[in-house]
Parts: structure tokens; sequence; C-alpha cells
């Protein structure tokens, strides 16, 4: 649950990789068949709200006037805003934020 070094690590094998590419194909061919197919997303729209959600009557945890309690983190935001600040992005001189960051991607090596 959440992000955690659990989770982290239980990527770091190659097994693991193999099902999350997998994962990421299944969803790169539905996504396509979706713009490829348009009648298919009316279909989704309808299955998702005369099947799935047909007696279910989504109930929001906060109301249209609430605010967010950003005074929780006022403390630790304070403290860390400054050293944070490098780590912005900033389009106007990186194409993107890996860019920014010194780290060139992908990273494809030879083979030996």
């Amino acid at each position: 649950p959440g992000h955690s070094w659990e989770n982290a690590i239980a990527m770091a094998t190659p097994i693991a990789h193999k099902g999350s590419l997998a994962g990421a194909k299944v969803q790169a061919m539905t996504a396509l068949d979706f713009m490829l197919n348009p009648a298919l997303v009316k279909q989704a729209w309808e299955y998702f709200n005369n099947v799935q959600t047909k007696d279910i009557k989504y109930q929001p945890l906060i109301g249209p006037n609430d605010k967010p309690a950003v005074e929780l983190n006022q403390e630790k935001m304070e403290k860390f805003r400054t050293e944070m600040k490098k780590f912005y992005y900033d389009p106007a001189k990186y194409k993107t934020y890996l860019e920014q960051l010194g780290i060139k991607y992908p990273t494809v090596r030879e083979s030996k």
C-alpha cells in the first residue's frame, strides 16, 4: 500500500519487470483501440454507467466550499521550500524535467 520500500523493491526482479512490461503493452494497445474505434468509447461508457456503477451514487468526502488544509504542512514547507526550489521544473530552460536533472534517457547501452 502506498509508496514504500517493499513496493519499490518488488519491481526489481526480472519476473516482475516482465509482468509490468506485459501490463504496459496491454494498456497501450487498449488505448490504441479506443483511439481508432470511437464506438468502443461509447460502449465503455454505457457499460460503466449502466452496469458497473448502475446502483452506485458517488458521495464526495469534501464539499464544493471546502478549502485545502495547507496550514497542516506550513512548518515543513517553510523549512524545505528553499531547498526544493532547485528541483522546480523550468520549461524555459529545459525540454524535460529529466534533462534538467541531468539524466540521459533512454539509457541504451551497446551489448558486449
